[in-house]
């Protein structure tokens, strides 16, 4: 191999170009800065540092690369010059030859990826956020990886607590349903730990349980496990063995339910449609509420649309993609009960506003003139109030102040002249 003729870069780095940090550094975007050094260093193979883990000991502290590696990884130096000494046979001299190529082989190449690393830092953050780290005459970073990433995150990695404590709050209110992977419970909480240190909060493990245990509860469907757990000795109740525990309960959990966990979660599930029909009565009451007193302060009738009264989506549709989850379909058919019944209540309120506002604002019945000029289909029988007209006076459902169920044609009692050509006044 030619030294210095590798690319590492664009030959084994998995992120060949950095995310660019706009403006200054900000922990999130120095995490995300530091994943991406990880993974390249890890991408190019080492003998060092136990062999698995590639250079990933270019960029994590000694303290750190303990945890992924027993065997510490140490960094080669530059070999000094080679010496030979006198009467060395040509087979020996050869091999010590080979051997100091070789050291600086490993050196050199040792040397290229931290570059590379450092390269991608520069590349990533902006010149002035890494001025006090950069050479006058070579305007490259100097300090090695860690001794940057320390230097950005003290500087501008900070964590406002508030943020913390917002996180924290996401988490112990967070949906997780027994049938998930329990990674997705345990990464979050372990994450929060990390991004209080950098706001310099610590979290001690009994915290770090009790937030997880309070997500454990609300699925209502770990309570045997839960019960085990709490009569463990004090001693014994560590975030590891918390871990492991409810991995194992998760497990059982399925063997009982089987791989989809149907069954899971139908507690909280029902407790959930519970408090929904209950928040929806409510506004279902405070509707109506709404709509009386439109209904007392208007004259005309309000209009009440369906999506007004609920705003639930109709589920018909989604009932048979649901049929074999039993817990979803109980939900639906409940969901589907209190919309119909909403929906028949307003209805109901709706044509009794209609009728109340119509005799409120209807005016009274009154004679009608005897010059009368708007047309009217039928004056062949005599109605008191109305005059010639399609019903007899007995039969008239608007009668008059006055009105005489008696009164006919011949004998009009006083009655409306209105349509009465021809016909002498009785």
């Amino acid at each position: 191999m030619t030294i210095g003729a590798v690319d590492y870069a664009a030959s084994y780095f998995k992120y060949k170009t950095p995310t660019p940090v706009q403006g200054a550094p900000t922990n999130k975007t120095l995490k995300r800065l530091k994943q991406e050094l990880r993974a390249n260093a890890s991408s190019v193979e080492s003998d060092l540092g136990g062999g698995d883990h590639g250079y990933l000991g270019l960029v994590l502290t000694d303290p750190e690369y303990t945890t992924v590696s027993p065997t510490a990884f140490s960094a080669p130096t530059f070999p000094a010059a080679l010496e030979i000494p006198a009467g060395t046979d040509q087979v020996n001299a050869l091999n010590l030859r080979e051997q100091h190529k070789e050291k600086k082989r490993a050196y050199y190449e040792c040397k290229n990826v931290e570059k590379a690393l450092q390269r991608h830092i520069q590349d990533a953050i902006e010149d002035k956020y890494l001025e006090s780290l950069i050479d006058d005459d070579t305007q490259l970073i100097t300090e090695d990886v860690p001794t940057v990433l320390a230097y950005l995150f003290d500087t501008y990695g900070k964590v406002p607590s508030a943020e913390v404590k917002q996180k924290e709050a996401e988490i112990r209110t967070m949906s997780f349903h027994p049938a998930d992977p329990m990674i997705l419970l345990y990464n979050p909480i372990e994450k929060l730990k990390t991004m209080a240190e950098a706001a310099a909060i610590s979290y001690t493990e009994a915290q770090l349980l009790d937030m997880g245990l309070t997500v454990i509860r609300n699925t209502r469907d770990f309570e045997n496990a839960l019960g085990t757990w709490e009569a463990l000795a004090p001693r014994n109740k560590t975030w590891v063995r918390f871990k492991q525990h409810f991995t194992d309960a998760q497990k059982q959990l399925k063997a009982i339910r089987g791989p989809t966990m149907q069954q899971a979660g139908y507690h909280h599930a029902n407790l959930l449609a519970q408090q929904l029909k209950t928040d929806l009565e409510r506004r279902d009451t405070e509707l109506f509420s709404i709509i009386q007193s439109v209904a007392e302060s208007t004259s005309s009738p309000p209009s009440i649309a369906p999506s007004e009264v609920s705003t639930i989506t109709p589920t018909h549709q989604h009932v048979n993609a649901t049929a074999t989850d039993p817990v979803q379909f109980e939900m639906l058919k409940i969901l589907q009960q209190m919309q119909q019944s909403m929906m028949t209540n307003a209805q109901f309120q709706h044509t009794q506003n209609t009728q109340d506002l119509t005799s409120q604002t209807r005016r009274p019945p009154r004679k009608t003139p005897d010059k009368a000029s708007y047309p009217r289909k039928k004056t062949d029988i005599y109605c008191w109030t109305h005059g010639g007209s399609s019903h007899t006076s007995a039969q008239c459902n608007r009668k008059a102040p006055g009105h005489q169920d008696a009164a006919t044609f011949e004998n009009r009692m006083g009655g409306s002249n209105a349509y009465c050509p021809g016909i002498k006044d009785a």
